[in-house]
């Protein structure tokens, strides 16, 4: 893992310096700072028995050329987690910030790389055996941190289709108690649609 961060901030790196040698006005077709838009993904936790898929919204503010930040929330549900005799099934609604580094190759094309953190709310929900000795409203506060990289095409000035890879380190034993010590560190790929104005 480490040294998949450490190639993913060096290509990172050398093409945010390939890029700072074009001209801000040739390098991004986007040419307002703040945009707002819709986004759909899948997710997969560690320790999961299957992915699901999520929505949400995502505000993103340029600050020129090459850095950005983004702001998401998202609704998960359905995470399932089987345990031999007794299932918990997971939704959480996710609340992060990334600082973002584009690479604006060109007017159609600006790879990033993406850091951030986040607050998770996540409720549980027990079936089988231990369904009937679970409080109705067991749920959990975490903390956790991202990273990730995508892409980002601009149609035009206003609006562009962003896709993205993000690993989430979200393991509750840093936080609190886990159920099972369950894994729910995981992967998350994302579309989204901005319109900047």
């Amino acid at each position: 893992m480490k040294k998949s961060l450490l190639l993913l901030t060096f290509l990172m790196g050398a093409l945010t310096v390939a890029a700072s040698a074009q001209s801000a006005s040739d390098r991004a077709a986007i040419k307002d700072a703040f945009g707002i838009g819709p986004r759909l993904g899948y997710y997969k936790a560690t320790d999961a028995d299957e992915g699901n898929f999520y929505g949400g919204l995502q505000a993103r503010l340029r600050l020129g050329a090459v850095v950005g930040l983004e702001g998401a929330v998202d609704y998960r549900a359905g995470q399932e987690y089987g345990f031999g005799d007794y299932t918990v099934k997971t939704s959480s609604i996710p609340v992060t910030a990334s600082l973002m580094l584009f690479a604006p190759i060109s007017n159609s094309f600006s790879p990033y790389g993406l850091a951030g953190i986040g607050a998770y709310y996540t409720k549980y929900d027990y079936e089988g055996a231990l369904a009937e000795f679970a409080e109705d409203d067991d749920s959990s506060f975490n903390m956790g941190y991202h990273l990730g990289f995508g892409a980002e095409f601009p149609f035009n000035e206003k609006v562009a289709l962003n896709v993205d890879y993000r690993y989430i380190f979200l393991n509750p034993d840093d936080n609190e108690e886990s159920f099972e010590d369950a894994d729910l560190n995981s992967n998350a790929f994302t579309a989204g649609l901005m319109f900047y104005f």
